[in-house]
């Protein structure tokens, strides 16, 4: 929070690695540390006990209802904007939202906290999977299985889950760069954490997959920080916070941390 910037817009569950051969920017990303291997870790190191009344976060992320109130100048909840059906909330959205309160508060600072690439992923290996598979988090109901548990059981191969996370990076990193041709101010693109695809990590013998196994990697540290410049930048003041637009309820909450593979 402490950097220059104007839009950071953070990819939740992004690789260092897969942003880097993935993206279409001119600038070479940075491979910085996150202060987390999870999205509430990152957020508790990065915003809880802090004020930022000059800073709007539009946030698809449940995670973050744990916050104070009064952390931001407005904290923007996309409750109406999720996908039942997946169990997600879609990056054009995370968009709109954001750009609708810079044209309503264009001297504040944005935060757009993006779903994607983070599971259930988005694209045609996924939706595929969807219709071979009943994944719990892509459909939030029913007795069916975490995609993780679909690769042990010889369901879905480790090769198609790493070809949907990043058909997934690529969906939310188009919307990024259009975002970014519409909204003015320097910007940052970066990442609250990694994921774990797969790979084997010293003793253990079986795969490792997600971020919520208990444990750190290099691979759920290391995030990329990529600085976009601008010719303009915005004037960017605080004021007296604002109420949020809406709230989640505690059971609302927890469904939707279910669908996106927590069990807390």
């Amino acid at each position: 929070m402490d950097e220059d910037w104007d839009n950071l817009l953070i990819l939740d569950a992004c690789r260092y690695d897969y942003f880097a051969n993935q993206h279409n920017f001119d600038t070479t990303p940075s491979r910085v540390i996150s202060p987390g291997k999870m999205s509430w870790e990152f957020m508790q190191e990065a915003f809880q006990g802090e004020q930022f009344h000059d800073t709007i976060y539009i946030t698809s992320n449940p995670f973050a209802t744990r916050l104070p109130e009064d952390t931001f100048f407005e904290t923007r909840y996309l409750i109406d904007e999720w996908d039942d059906k997946i169990g997600t909330i879609h990056p054009d959205d995370v968009a709109k939202a954001a750009k609708e309160a810079n044209l309503k508060h264009p001297n504040k600072r944005l935060i757009l906290h993006f779903m994607q690439p983070h599971r259930p992923y988005l694209g045609d290996t996924a939706e595929e999977l969807r219709e071979r598979v009943n994944l719990v988090g892509y459909r939030n109901e029913g007795d069916g299985l975490q995609i993780w548990g679909a690769v042990k059981e010889g369901l879905v191969t480790v090769e198609e889950v790493r070809e949907a996370y990043a058909e997934s990076l690529d969906i939310v990193l188009l919307e990024v760069e259009r975002f970014l041709d519409e909204v003015d101010g320097k910007s940052v693109v970066t990442a609250d954490h990694g994921e774990m695809l797969g790979e084997r990590v010293f003793p253990f013998t079986s795969r490792v997959w997600g971020h919520s196994e208990g444990f750190s990697t290099p691979t759920l540290r290391e995030v990329p920080w990529l600085e976009i410049e601008s010719e303009s930048r915005r004037d960017i003041t605080a004021s007296e916070p604002i109420d949020s637009e809406s709230d989640l309820d505690k059971s609302e909450v927890q469904s939707r941390l279910e669908a996106l593979g927590y069990a807390e």
